[in-house]
């Protein structure tokens, strides 16, 4: 049998303080869960997981302190840039500009390539500025491709 390691007591600990259970209530539970047991150490991985469960049950929740990721993080606002700064393509931005991409209809399979080199002069997409525009500029193009009857046709 595999015996119970810090983690998982460090999680019935944290567990009995979230549900807010006395001492005598916790040494209950212990004793009517794991068959006799009197201390969180006295366990084994199984009968500490289900123990763990069981506070689930009665309302514990597992909390993470693991770090978002970008996509998921709240944003902050920064205000106002200073005029010699330089803010980077960020990952929000591309994700964006990847799906326009590929809503859009492109008549060759370098299309979108072609665009950018064409209309907004660009080879890359490096600064946020450059970007913002890209994006603007996708929108627009997929506006026009939907309202087009034209291309619905043809396609």
């Amino acid at each position: 049998m595999k015996p119970i390691d810090a983690t998982q007591i460090k999680i019935i600990h944290i567990a009995v303080a979230q549900l807010g259970l006395s001492d005598d209530d916790y040494r209950l539970i212990l004793d009517a869960q794991c068959g006799g047991k009197s201390s969180s150490k006295d366990l084994t991985y199984k009968e500490a997981h289900g123990l763990i469960e069981y506070f689930k049950t009665l309302g514990f929740r597992v909390k993470s302190n693991r770090r978002r990721c970008s996509l998921c993080r709240p944003r902050i606002s920064r205000g106002p840039v200073p005029h010699n700064v330089i803010l980077l393509l960020s990952p929000e931005q591309l994700a964006m500009i990847n799906s326009l991409r590929a809503e859009i209809r492109w008549r060759y399979m370098d299309g979108y390539e072609r665009w950018l080199k064409k209309y907004m002069k660009l080879s890359t997409i490096r600064t946020s500025l450059e970007a913002s525009r890209v994006i603007e500029g996708l929108k627009g193009l997929l506006r026009s491709q939907q309202n087009c009857r034209a291309c619905d046709i043809r396609n």
